[in-house]
């Protein structure tokens, strides 16, 4: 994470950026908008070896937008973003022979709506902290086969589906480099804690389900109508 820093603060310096975001030490005020966006992919395979008599491959995506609105006095920027997350994981595990194979996916849709409050200093810095309410529903689909030498094979399958909502809040830090005709791309590196509860609908929440933390960077664009 520290190296992505390094290498945008660097190239910064050498186009002589900092000189015009002095004279723009103000520029970021009013009312002002934007998204920013998180693309993740994996794919991972392990042989059947010491220790081990699988054959493990697991890949997966995931997707989410964050747009936001808000007020800045130049100073501090207030608002309201609400995400939208998206995660597809698929898992294979085959024995060493081949006749015994084990397959799981999971779905998982997010929500957030959070207050946020943003300190900008150094003419495109800024730091973050905001706070609010998630909900989450995660599907899981489980398939275990025994092949049998004819042929034919036997196994079961299994599914099941939770839901979840409570509260989470997030700090951090990044940047916005100013792009032209009030528009800016930014930057961000974030640290976020998330407590859900057990929920079938109405208002009871049930029991504590999950408590999470993910760091993450961030990119997006945003825009100032001062």
């Amino acid at each position: 994470m520290n190296a992505v820093y390094l290498v945008l603060l660097a190239v910064i310096a050498s186009s002589g950026f900092a000189d015009v975001a002095e004279a723009k030490r103000n520029s970021r005020s009013g009312f002002n908008f934007g998204t920013t966006v998180k693309v993740l992919n994996r794919d991972d395979r392990t042989n059947a070896g010491i220790g081990s008599d699988q054959n493990t491959k697991v890949s997966g995506s995931s997707q989410a937008v964050t747009p936001h609105v808000g007020y800045s006095t130049g100073t501090f920027n207030l608002g309201l973003a609400y995400s939208f997350e998206s995660a597809v994981s698929e898992s294979r595990e085959a024995s060493a022979d081949g006749q015994t194979i084990t397959e799981r996916k999971s779905d998982l849709n997010g929500k957030g709506l959070n207050f946020y409050t943003r300190f900008l200093f150094g003419g495109v810095f800024f730091f973050e902290g905001a706070g609010g309410l998630y909900s989450e529903k995660l599907k899981v689909t489980s398939e275990r086969k025994q092949l049998n030498g004819d042929g034919s094979f036997s196994g079961e399958e299994t599914t099941y589906q939770v839901s979840g909502v409570g509260f989470g809040y997030n700090l951090g830090g990044g940047l916005e480099l100013a792009m032209g005709n009030d528009f800016y791309f930014s930057s961000a590196y974030q640290v976020r804690i998330v407590t859900l509860r057990d929920h079938n609908g109405g208002s009871a929440l049930g029991k504590k389900r999950s408590n999470s933390q993910k760091r993450e960077v961030l990119f997006g664009i945003s825009y100032y109508d001062r």
